[in-house]
């Protein structure tokens, strides 16, 4: 699949002809330009997390979460030595037995092909029986999807991924730029992205796709966006996919939003650390995950670092 820009007969025509086998992306209010996507596939539910189903080179099955807030694929240890992989660079010293970094050099996603995918291989079994990680074989970080689109409609529970972009494209309304910034001072470089607001005040936030809430606000940005007397709130909520285990604090709030589409339903609340929630040391505001993206569309560039967000309805498939 290409890359086509709306504006020529020739280019509509085309697009027409691969509808038939493909989805189109840009066909929306905000007028951006039209991305091909291969035929969609089946956006599943881990524990409240989304996966998809993968197909290795020899043919098994894997099921893999999407995990855009980290730089690391993972593999269970234990599939990737039944699969044949060996380790592809050194373990660092001080690795748990077990932990090494390897590779598969084909991995299908329904008919999506990603090649060379760097994995994490260690072992999930206790962390998947103490709840702290879904029932997954593994996880598919940002960085497996480089130079793609991938959009997870939450409504039609669809996954699409674009074949690699080589052009890049306008950005739009209902859209803002994503960058990668560490997680605190030493931390890996995740996804970042601008044009989220609560209560009209700009946040700058990463997104997580297996960060169960909505907006966690972090302790460095609490004052400037107006929400100490929120922050003061005894409520909590545990979450056990978010640093192996952790409560938030938790309180209701007016309005979150992105280039103003409302977020989070129509009772949205906003989190904020307690002790144990590792925090990015001022480098950014704010954490969105899940929670917010309720019946949106959501599609991350990996290509041009943008973000685009879209209410979803049951047609959009």
């Amino acid at each position: 699949m290409k890359n086509f820009q709306m504006g020529s007969l020739a280019a509509g025509l085309a697009s027409l002809l691969l509808l038939a086998n493909s989805t189109a992306f840009g066909q929306y209010a905000n007028n951006e330009p039209m991305v091909i996507f291969a035929p969609d596939v089946p956006l599943l539910d881990c524990d409240r997390t989304p996966c998809v189903e993968a197909r290795t080179v020899d043919g098994k099955t894997w099921k893999l979460g999407i995990d855009t807030g980290n730089v690391d694929a993972v593999i269970d240890s234990k599939l990737a030595e039944a699969g044949g992989l060996k380790p592809t660079k050194p373990t660092p010293q001080g690795w748990p037995a077990g932990m090494f970094i390897t590779s598969v050099p084909r991995l299908k996603i329904g008919d999506t092909t990603l090649n060379d995918v760097q994995l994490l291989a260690m072992s999930l079994s206790d962390d998947i029986a103490k709840g702290t990680m879904p029932h997954v074989d593994g996880t598919l970080a940002y960085t497996a999807f480089k130079d793609r689109y991938l959009q997870l409609d939450f409504t039609a529970r669809t996954l699409r991924i674009s074949d690699v972009v080589t052009e890049g494209v306008d950005c739009g309304r209902i859209c803002d730029t994503i960058s990668l910034i560490t997680f605190g001072k030493h931390g890996p470089p995740i996804v970042v992205a601008n044009g989220f607001q609560i209560n009209g005040k700009s946040v700058r936030a990463q997104v997580d796709t297996m960060y169960t809430g909505s907006l966690l606000i972090y302790t460095a940005s609490i004052e400037k966006l107006g929400l100490s007397m929120a922050a003061k709130t005894m409520d909590t909520r545990r979450f056990l996919l978010t640093d192996s285990g952790v409560n938030m604090k938790v309180a209701p709030t007016k309005r979150e939003s992105f280039h103003g589409l409302t977020l989070g339903g129509a009772n949205p609340k906003v989190y904020f650390p307690t002790e144990g929630v590792h925090e990015p040391d001022g480098l950014f505001d704010a954490t969105v995950g899940l929670e917010e993206f309720q019946n949106m569309i959501v599609t991350l560039d990996f290509h041009d670092m943008k973000l685009f967000l879209q209410k979803g309805s049951p047609a959009s498939k």
